[in-house]
């Protein structure tokens, strides 16, 4: 995998031999642990039916997916998208035709990523009964997996928000206003962007208490604006407007035995990020993915043994920004 350092620093996997070790979660290489052997099986099925999570939920309303190919082109947009004739230039003569335009904006072509971890399990460790293993083992341990995955896509979002993000730091205290800034914040992503009433706003759990606590402090000298901090998220969103807040409030660790820390903390970002986008349109944000080998957004990989069964999860996916402009971000402190 290209990118197989910053992968295990996001995920806290460890890149082990082509055999894992027991208990083990390694990244899987497709070409050599999924397809290699004559005993792999695509079981889907352990998770067909199986309800999205909150994280999955969190990463669609993050970062909107969009189904491509293994191999796609989209337009790095620029100022050129929101061009308006104010010359009269779309006015047609008598006799003649319209205005021709034509987006010169840089195509590029990208392909998806194929993402995945492996399990060894010991058949040691399977409940059984009358000398059989329970069935359904692996569609717990296969979800295990997969929530894994969706983490990391989360972190790598918000990754790529933070490295295109204009960013600033704001005082968040009982002396001023940070509805005001997020305010701020929708403006400046509707102007860069030329998109009004459509920013999503994220807000790290972190940063959602400091503005509470603003809000509700004693000391502050206008009290009429306590209730600023019981605003519902839909509430603060018609206030600032923006077409959704979003309390990020997940929490990563990148290694064993390391501090788990906030994903977003004091950050707040406002991009755009419209679901059921294309390719071409001027979205800041875009998940791309492919289907699997095995056909669907998600594959489940078993390769069973005498003693122990390995089971890898792996999916298709691309997170890129094809407009960085409009990506507006806040560090918040309360001094």
């Amino acid at each position: 995998m290209k990118f197989l350092p910053i992968y295990l620093t996001l995920t806290g996997a460890t890149s082990g031999a082509l055999t894992p070790t027991l208990g083990e979660i390694t990244v899987s290489n497709a070409a050599s642990m999924n397809y290699g052997g004559s005993l792999a099986s695509d079981v889907q099925s352990y998770l067909a039916g199986l309800p999205a999570s909150d994280e999955e939920k969190l990463l669609d309303l993050l970062a909107p997916p969009i189904q491509t190919n293994d191999f796609f082109q989209f337009a790095k947009a620029d100022d050129e998208f929101f061009l308006t004739e104010a010359d009269d230039s779309d006015i047609r003569a008598i006799g003649g035709s319209f205005k021709k335009v034509q987006f010169r904006g840089t195509t590029v072509t990208d392909a998806t990523q194929q993402k995945g971890l492996t399990m060894v399990v010991d058949h040691k460790t399977l409940l059984k009964q009358n000398g059989k293993i329970v069935p359904g083992w692996e569609n717990r341990l296969a979800e295990s997996l997969k929530q894994r995955l969706v983490r990391a896509e989360i972190v790598r979002v918000l990754s790529v928000l933070d490295a295109a993000a204009v960013s600033a730091a704001k005082v968040w205290s009982s002396a001023t206003n940070p509805d005001g800034d997020i305010r701020a914040m929708v403006q400046a992503t509707r102007t860069a962007t030329g998109q009004s009433g459509l920013a999503t706003v994220v807000m790290g759990n972190a940063a959602q208490q400091l503005r509470q606590d603003a809000y509700e402090a004693a000391a502050r000298a206008n009290h009429a604006m306590a209730n600023h901090a019981t605003y519902t998220m839909e509430q603060l969103a018609s206030h600032v407007g923006a077409r959704k807040v979003i309390i990020e409030d997940g929490i990563r660790q990148t290694k064993k035995g390391a501090a788990k820390v906030d994903r977003t903390g004091l950050s707040v970002y406002s991009y755009i990020a419209e679901p059921g986008t294309q390719l071409m349109d001027p979205s800041n944000i875009k998940r791309a993915w492919s289907e699997t080998p095995f056909n669907g957004k998600w594959a489940v990989i078993i390769k069973p043994g005498t003693v122990s069964t390995e089971i890898t999860v792996f999916h298709e996916s691309k997170i890129f920004s094809p407009i960085t402009s409009g990506i507006i971000k806040r560090t918040v402190s309360d001094a």
